[in-house]
């Protein structure tokens, strides 16, 4: 019998922020998407396409270009700009269509996640002739940063330093994420535009702009944690790479209340819940089946109670 222990490991916390990172980065895209009343349910095709372009990016930089050969980390860089610049794009493709033609972002966002992967796999197939998986040995890893005072302390070295720039990005853009939302004048209005529509457009505040603003953010957080996946984690692109992370992060974001600090530890969470998932399948003779889909039950379980609190408080509104 194993103790908690010998499961849950320095190892393991660390493999969870890693895990974590893309999950907090959709929610965040969720969480400001539906503060400013802009349901974004197409999160997880966006990492899929931006997961794509990254690694494409950094091939291309690599190999294309006399910068890219000289530099292998300067490509691996350029192609994380890439895949926010396309994910930016999306962004504003569906702020477009909402606001120009009133197409509805639910039905937008189902067909955006059904056409990422077969259009990712095409793209693959035609321009590199693979079709399940797809890397190149020019393409290097985002480099890992050593945070050399913060290693010498016990435990919470091991713990806060070696990941790469996104990782400590996503950390320190949720503290931005706060400070805006709560202090600034921008914040006050994406809460407003979210909450009602019509007043806000009576006070002035030009909405239209609040969307696109949020959702072509939303599309740049997608953008980083694509590249994450196909260049910050690993050198490679598989097939619907994104796996359900976008999923999880809008699950995160109802989680967190749609406030980018709930946002982030409940994204943080399920990290966890994958990390351990991936250890338990190691040190434990539970079924491999079962424990895979242990953080999709947890995210079925988080909605439910999510839902019922919601009901629970129109209750009481209704009744007052």
């Amino acid at each position: 019998m194993n103790s908690i222990f010998d499961i849950i490991t320095l190892n393991v916390l660390a493999s969870a922020i890693r895990l974590a990172t893309p999950v907090i980065l959709a929610a965040l895209a969720a969480a400001i998407c539906n503060k400013a009343g802009v349901l974004n349910l197409g999160i997880d095709g966006f990492i899929t396409i931006c997961a794509f372009a990254g690694i494409v990016g950094a091939y291309i930089f690599r190999n294309f270009t006399p910068i890219g050969i000289a530099h292998p980390v300067f490509a691996t860089y350029m192609g994380v700009v890439c895949a926010m610049l396309v994910g930016a794009l999306l962004g504003l493709l569906f702020a477009f269509l909402k606001d120009s033609y009133g197409v509805d972002l639910t039905v937008l966002s189902i067909a955006m996640n059904m056409l990422a992967v077969e259009i990712t796999v095409y793209l693959m197939r035609t321009i590199f002739h693979q079709s399940g998986t797809w890397s190149d040995p020019s393409i290097v890893q985002l480099p890992s940063i050593r945070l050399t005072l913060i290693e010498k302390i016990p435990v919470l070295g091991g713990l806060l330093s070696g990941y790469n720039i996104i990782v400590y990005f996503t950390w320190i853009l949720a503290l931005v994420l706060v400070f805006v939302m709560h202090k600034t004048k921008y914040g006050r209005y994406i809460t407003a535009v979210g909450e009602n529509l019509e007043a806000a457009k009576s006070v002035g505040i030009n909405v239209s702009k609040v969307r696109y603003g949020a959702l072509i953010f939303s599309g740049i957080l997608s953008g980083l944690a694509g590249s994450f996946l196909s260049i910050g984690h690993l050198t490679l692109f598989t097939r619907d790479m994104a796996s359900g992370r976008g999923w999880l992060g809008n699950a995160a974001a109802l989680f967190g209340f749609n406030n980018p600090g709930g946002s982030f530890f409940a994204g943080l969470f399920f990290g966890f819940a994958d990390a351990l998932a991936l250890r338990l399948q190691n040190v434990t003779k539970i079924p491999p089946y079962i424990i895979q889909v242990m953080p999709y039950v947890l995210t079925l379980v988080i909605l439910s109670i999510v839902s019922y609190q919601s009901i629970k408080k129109k209750r009481k509104r209704s009744i007052y």
